[in-house]
This record gives C-alpha cells, structure tokens and sequence, in this order.
C-alpha cells in the first residue's frame, strides 16, 4: 500500500529528511511529503517502537501521527475476590511474605534465563549463522539460474542479458528468508513477566535449575503464537519473537537443550491442567 501511494505523491525532494511532514492515507499507516519516507503503527503496544505515543486520559495510548489507539492488554491475577475476608494472623502474614519472597526469587532466575537465551552471544552467534545460510542458499540459487540461462540461450545468434529483478524474486520465494533482530530490553521484562504469572499458577515453578532453563526456554518458543488452553490465555501471543529467538535446530548444538523442548513443554502444560481437571 505505501508503495502505491509513493506512486500517487511523488516524486519527492530528498532521500531523507530531519522534519517529517506526515500525510495519513490509512488507519495505521502515514507517508513523509518530503522524503516518502513509511510509518505503520504495529497492531499491539508490545511490538511498538517508532511511534511517539500520547497518553489519553481515559488510559488509552495514542499514536500521534496516525492517531490510531494501540491496544493495550491489562490481565488481572486477583479477578474475583471475596469483600470480606478475616483478619490475618501472623501465620498467615509468614505465609505471605514466604509465598511474595518465592515469586521474586522466581522472577530473577526467569529473568537470567530470558536474557541469557535472548541476548547472549550464543544466541547472536546462531542468528548470525543463520543469516549466513540463507545468503549461501540464495546465492548458489542465483548461480544455478546464471547458468541456466546460459544453457538455455546457447544456441541463439544473439544472447539477452538475464532479467536480475526476475531472478532474485523467484530465489526469494523459494528461500523464504526470515527477519532477523535483536531482542529489546522491553520485550525481555514482557516475557518475563508472563512467563513468571505462567510458572506461578501451574504450580511448577519449584523445580530445579536446569528443568527451569528447559521450561522458561520451552515458553519463550510457545509465546510467538501464545498459549491458550480451552478459552484460557495462559501465555500471549508475541509475534516480535518470532525474529529473535534462533531456530531450534540450534538448542541441541549450542544450547545444550533438546530439540523437542517446545513440544515436551506444551505437552507436559497441558497434562497439569488435566490432572487439575480430574481433582475438580
């Protein structure tokens, strides 16, 4: 769609400019005047990063170039309560203070792990040769279609050039490259967050430490598509992931994790809620 209306407005001035002077022609998207240069709000607040917001006052986040509200998701541990409740005792306030003191010792040891597997070398290390992979395959791909052409036109009085754009669309649909970022602090303290909530109310956060690197990893990988077990969000759904967690082929390697890490933790998710089920 930009690409139509870079068609419709130009031409433009300059490459790039300090000062956009945005025009809006959808809902989330706007064009510089200038430049042509392309802002697109993202469908979520988690994935945002470009847009400078504007909070409202009804609690609703604003982008201040399109004007589109970005929808903000709000989860409640606590939804129902009762309104009178006994005064605690002292053993009940240990309780408490125990129960707070796990959840926070169990929120730093998730947090270790996310940044360890998100933005450690290793991970950087298998993204990079990834990326590597992909320019091998594609470039050996855009060889064999030189060659082929050759052969193709060896028999002509007079040979054509190949079409290049023709060439590296069709590489391209036949690699499917994926995109490749960095994971962002915020995102880090997102998965964190529900992955702690995650661990807390299935009740297998007291585990040891490897079978904890083994479930927070497994998590992270359910995340990119979410986890919703019979109309119940126990995990969200974060597409940003998808570009910066390295691919599984690569735990067994460089981890030192199975392969069959995300499976066995969904599997093993969904067995806890069935016993839960049978104990109702």
């Amino acid at each position: 769609m930009h690409g139509i209306w870079q068609k419709v407005r130009g031409p433009f001035r300059g490459v790039s400019c300090a000062n956009h002077k945005w025009e809006r022609y959808d809902v989330q998207r706007a064009g510089c005047l200038v430049c042509g240069a392309a802002h697109e709000c993202m469908p979520h607040l988690v994935d945002n990063r470009d847009c400078p917001l504007i909070h409202l006052c009804d609690g609703e986040v604003c982008c201040s170039i399109t004007g589109f509200c970005l929808p903000v998701v709000r989860y409640s541990s606590d939804e129902y309560i009762d309104h009178a409740a006994p005064p605690p005792t002292m053993v009940d306030d240990r309780k408490r203070l125990s129960a707070a003191s796990q959840v926070d010792i169990l929120g730093d040891d998730v947090q270790t792990i996310v940044e360890w597997f998100l933005l450690g070398g290793s991970s950087q290390a298998c993204k990079r040769e990834e990326v590597d992979r992909t320019l091998a395959r594609c470039q050996a791909l855009i060889v064999k279609a030189f060659k082929q052409h050759k052969l193709d036109t060896a028999g002509e009085a007079t040979r054509c050039l190949p079409c290049l754009p023709a060439i590296i669309a069709q590489t391209i649909h036949q690699v499917h490259p994926r995109n490749c970022s960095r994971a962002t602090p915020d995102l880090c303290s997102f998965c964190v967050q529900h992955i702690t909530r995650c661990l807390v109310n299935l009740g297998i956060h007291q585990v040891t430490q490897s079978k904890r690197v083994s479930l927070v990893v497994g998590l992270l990988y359910l995340m990119k598509q979410g986890l919703t077990i019979q109309n119940v969000q126990w995990l969200p759904r974060a597409p940003s992931l998808a570009q910066c967690l390295p691919h599984e082929t690569c735990l067994e390697k460089t981890f030192k994790l199975s392969m069959k890490l995300v499976c066995e933790t969904e599997n093993e998710v969904k067995l806890i809620l069935r016993q839960r089920v049978k104990l109702l």
